[in-house]
């Protein structure tokens, strides 16, 4: 039984790993100053090297009136993103409006 419990324990505890790592908070406002900032635009926050030819770890704030608070941050890893591409304003756009209904609707 108790060997049952141990068991029990170690395997909660390995589960438990990858929510301490999820609960960092991303949205750190200290972080961005929207006051200079023009609506729907990126505002680029840090970029690094992967080792990967055209490959590259950036984080940005997407700032829109649209945002819960403003702006959202984004944890990015790929082709470094184009600031004026259309598509991708839309798209996170339409991600800030998602977000403001869920958390209009207590979600």
């Amino acid at each position: 039984m108790i060997r049952k419990i141990s068991l029990i324990g170690v395997l909660m505890a390995i589960l438990s790993l990858p929510l301490a790592a999820y609960g960092q908070d991303l949205s750190r406002s200290e972080d961005i100053n929207t006051a200079n900032v023009a609506n729907n635009t990126f505002v680029l926050i840090s970029e690094d090297d992967t080792g990967v030819p055209g490959y590259v770890h950036q984080r940005y704030a997407f700032v829109s009136y649209a945002c819960p608070a403003g702006f959202q941050i984004i944890d990015y890893y790929g082709a470094p993103i184009d600031r004026n591409d259309a598509s991708l304003q839309i798209r996170e756009r339409n991600m800030c409006s998602d977000l403001s209904f869920d958390s209009a609707e207590g979600d």
